[in-house]
C-alpha cells in the first residue's frame, strides 16, 4: 500500500500507523497516555484486516451504498 497523503488534523488528534512503512494510518487522541496509546495500537494492529482502507475492502457492501451525491442548482458556480 503506498504512503497516504494525510490531511492536517485538529490539535487534539494525531496519526499513528499500523505498519512500519507509515502506511495504514489511524487517528487517535493526543490525550492518551503512552501505555494507553501502545495498548490501542496493539489492538488496532491485531484487527487491521477488518478496517476498510478503500471502498473495495468493504466486502459485501455495494460502493453505490457508500457514496453520495450533492445535487446543485444548474446555474451554481463554485467560488
Amino acid at each position: 500500500m503506498p504512503k497516504a497523503s494525510l490531511k492536517t488534523l485538529l490539535v487534539h488528534l494525531k496519526y499513528v500507523f499500523l505498519e512500519d512503512n507509515e502506511t495504514k494510518p489511524v487517528i487517535i487522541s493526543i490525550s492518551l497516555q503512552k501505555k494507553e496509546e501502545d495498548q490501542l495500537g496493539q489492538i488496532l494492529k491485531s484487527c487491521k484486516t477488518v478496517i476498510g482502507w478503500h471502498i473495495s475492502d468493504l466486502k459485501g457492501i455495494s460502493p453505490s451504498y457508500c457514496m453520495h451525491n450533492i445535487k446543485l442548482e444548474a446555474d451554481y458556480k463554485p467560488m
